[in-house]
């Protein structure tokens, strides 16, 4: 699967293959957790071919039955923290929302607020207009989170978060390790057009530190620009993060915009580590 991905999914078939693949195993999944065929379906009608072939058949199980059980037409935050289902000892934390904005800068301030340290995270619009986004987080420590306490404690203090009506970006105040002010990586900033979403991608390349994404949510959040998804990936100590991004009125980012974002992202980025 992984291979097919990186070569791009070469023809339709090779896309309809890998989602009817990952839908079969998903149903066997579900089926023996006592979810529903329909109930599955139901779910699955808001979900697009972008999240199966992003999502593994144990992920697709997981967030599918945490979604089915809830009320039909509920568009309240839904947040769920649990061990994730196939990297043994890592924490995945699901959010799905609906009709609320900078929901990923209030997730990830609110992650970092209670100190932890995101390693992937997955914003993946759905068919209905919601935003089902999944982190991947560890205690600041390095250590997953085993206490069941603590993951229900997560899940409260992101309701919150999510729940807050606020006009202003949560703020960002962690200290950085010494590790991490010893080694930076420069911020760089480039932008490419998704012409078959009318969309612009925004590649963010910068030193990997507790924190990074907030810093970046509360960026987008100033500079009024609409996230509808995102793919994170860290080489060592050295953070390669993917976004698809809109203006506020759902079109691509005028160049102005762009240097704006850019210069805003790179001043942000690079003014911590030196302050730091």
């Amino acid at each position: 699967v992984r291979t097919a991905l990186r070569r791009g999914l070469e023809s339709p078939l090779d896309r309809e293959e890998l989602i009817a693949g990952a839908q079969s195993q998903a149903r066997e999944r579900l089926a023996a957790a006592g979810v529903a065929p329909e109930s599955a379906e139901r779910v699955w009608k808001t979900l697009t071919d972008a999240y199966f072939l992003r999502h593994s058949a144990a992920e697709i199980a997981w967030h599918t039955g945490q979604l089915a059980a809830r009320a039909p037409g509920d568009a309240t935050p839904l947040v769920a923290v649990a061990e994730h289902p196939e990297r043994g000892g890592a924490t995945v934390v699901l959010v799905c929302t609906h009709g609320r904005r900078h929901s990923f800068a209030r997730a990830t301030a609110a992650l970092d607020q209670l100190g932890l340290s995101i390693q992937d995270a997955r914003i993946t619009p759905t068919a209905d207009g919601g935003s089902l986004d999944s982190y991947l987080v560890l205690e600041d420590t390095g250590l997953p989170i085993t206490d069941r306490e603590r993951m229900a404690g997560i899940e409260r203090h992101l309701q919150r978060a999510l729940a807050e009506r606020s006009g202003q970006a949560p703020p960002v105040a962690r200290r950085l390790p010494r590790q991490v002010r010893m080694f930076t990586t420069p911020t760089e900033v480039s932008f490419s057009a998704d012409p078959d979403k009318g969309r612009t991608l925004v590649e963010v390349v910068t030193g990997d530190r507790p924190g990074l994404l907030s810093e970046i949510g509360q960026v987008f959040w100033d500079q009024r620009v609409e996230l509808h998804g995102a793919k994170v990936m860290t080489v060592g100590e050295r953070a390669e993060d993917v976004f698809t991004v809109t203006d506020e009125t759902g079109r691509p980012l005028s160049a102005a915009r762009c240097q704006s974002l850019a210069d805003s992202l790179t001043h942000a980025l690079d003014a911590r580590i030196a302050a730091a």
